[in-house]
């Protein structure tokens, strides 16, 4: 492949560094052209981690959108910060890829549609579980019309590490909006996908159950005279991932304390935080199709569940087990199938964010449209601001 695409990255974050990993594994589909950051030193760590030798650290975002060796921006900012770069790449003429949520406001949401609309260069957005091998199979198989009309989704998804959430920007909805959007923005795309209508109304709860203020616990771990009794605390994780990654997180973590003076270790339940640690959405769409999601961060395990019921069958998917099963209504138990998918998951996000790479790639060559639109990016933005908003008042919303 001749046609390498230079890529420039604003923000040096861990999604960052999924694309700068991609690359060092896939030299022939582009190259990181430099890092923007406005903690220079986070620049630095995650070329140096990545080995991105002949990538630059910018001055500025200007340089990074401007820079005539970079085709192509890769968005990798705090969620509620998407917009600026986004529109000033767009104006750039830059080929865009936005990690999701595509922005955390309706406003921000249509600033970036309407920038992308007026540039000659593709807008994508990095909704990647579309592309995981067990979602994949899931909308394959109800697409094929063997579960016959789909009346309900059952969608969970449980996340040990989002824990880790209440001592990040993640726990504060001006950063985040929440983690109805910045968690749950991925699963209510894939559940509208699955519904193949809009969602027409939404009733939601959530409860910060767990990770409340404790009277025992001090403001954060190294002070913590309980803290070797706490299986929360900051030096502990649930992570399958290698320990030198594991490292490199927390050496972006460590400057973003020296720079902002906000402790890295901040106690999970002595945190501020205006989010939960669980809650469910029912979801009615225009269709007649019922939807109900679960979201906890409170878990034992990691994984996303779903369940599609249909007229003449159903099919449920584990998204960490890598498994599908089909049941057909009119036949036994038995006859079930099972779809393995695990060969084809080895990647991060479950195999989703290798696909999504080279859908990129493929995109910024061919103008070919993503899997994900900017309409329907929005749409879960809608969807995730309505279940907010029906928790803060305790009434359905409609949509």
């Amino acid at each position: 492949m001749s046609d390498k695409i230079g890529v420039a990255v604003i923000g040096a974050s861990m999604r960052s560094g999924m694309i700068m990993d991609y690359l060092r594994n896939n030299p022939s589909q582009g190259f990181i052209t430099g890092v923007y950051d406005l903690m220079r030193e986070k620049s630095k760590l995650i070329i140096d981690k990545f080995q991105v030798n002949n990538a630059v650290i910018y001055d500025s975002l200007e340089q990074a959108v401007t820079d005539n060796n970079a085709k192509a921006v890769f968005i990798g900012t705090t969620d509620y910060a998407h917009v600026e770069p986004a529109v000033a790449a767009m104006k750039a003429n830059k080929h865009v890829f936005c990690e999701k949520p595509i922005a955390t406001t309706l406003e921000d949401c249509n600033t970036i549609i309407n920038a992308a609309k007026n540039s000659s260069a593709i807008f994508y957005l990095g909704m990647n579980l579309r592309h995981a091998p067990v979602y994949e199979k899931l909308y394959n198989v109800l697409s094929s019309g063997e579960l016959g009309r789909l009346l309900t989704i059952e969608a969970s998804e449980y996340y040990v590490e989002g824990r880790t959430y209440f001592r990040r920007w993640n726990r504060l909805r001006k950063f985040g909006g929440g983690l109805w959007i910045t968690k749950a923005c991925h699963d209510f795309d894939i559940i509208n996908w699955f519904a193949g209508a809009k969602p027409k109304k939404v009733f939601a709860i959530n409860h910060l159950s767990h990770y409340k203020p404790r009277s025992d616990a001090g403001k954060n771990c190294r002070q913590c005279k309980i803290k070797d009794q706490c299986n929360d605390r900051y030096d502990v994780t649930y992570y399958e991932a290698p320990k030198d990654i594991l490292e490199f997180w927390d050496n972006l973590a460590k400057i973003a304390e020296e720079k902002t003076g906000v402790p890295r270790d901040i106690c999970l339940f002595n945190s501020d935080k205006d989010t939960f640690d669980n809650g469910m959405a029912m979801v009615e769409y225009e269709n007649g199709v019922l939807a109900n999601y679960t979201l906890n961060v409170v878990s034992a395990r990691n994984t996303r569940l779903v369940r599609l019921m249909g007229t003449k069958g159903s099919a449920e998917g584990d998204l960490n087990a890598g498994i599908v099963t089909v049941w057909n209504r009119f036949k036994k138990e038995a006859e079930k199938r099972v779809y393995d998918l695990n060969e084809m998951a080895k990647s991060s996000h479950n195999g989703a964010d290798t696909n999504i790479m080279e859908e990129f790639f493929d995109s910024c060559r061919t103008g070919k449209k993503a899997l994900t639109s900017w309409e329907e990016g929005r749409l879960s933005i809608q969807l995730a601001l309505a279940a907010t908003a029906s928790c803060d008042s305790g009434k359905p919303v409609s949509i």
